[in-house]
């Protein structure tokens, strides 16, 4: 992306197990948008008119997570009340 653009706060966070692919959200519909990567398969949908993003989609997030943390490393889907409620507004759904 040439120039530079702008987010909002996250409307929503998926993760499609199947596709193995986690996204971030900036708006509360899907909308049009261009896509770039902007990292290895690290991708950013932004409204080209105003440059706002709409989308970030993290792709082979369990290679990553693996490569970081170790093959060892075990992770399980979970919604703890508690704990999401620092992270206020924020809509987990899983896709």
């Amino acid at each position: 992306m040439a120039a530079q653009s702008q987010t909002g706060p996250v409307v929503s966070v998926s993760y499609d197990q199947s596709s193995d692919i986690l996204t971030f959200a900036f708006t509360p519909k899907p909308q049009p948008a261009v896509a770039e990567e902007a990292g290895d398969e690290v991708w950013v949908r932004y409204d080209p008119l105003t440059r706002h993003v709409v989308t970030v989609e993290v792709l082979n997030l369990g290679a990553r997570v693996q490569a970081a943390f170790g093959p060892s490393l075990r992770y399980s889907e979970r919604v703890d009340p508690d704990r999401l409620q620092a992270v206020h507004g924020l809509v987990l759904e899983q896709g």
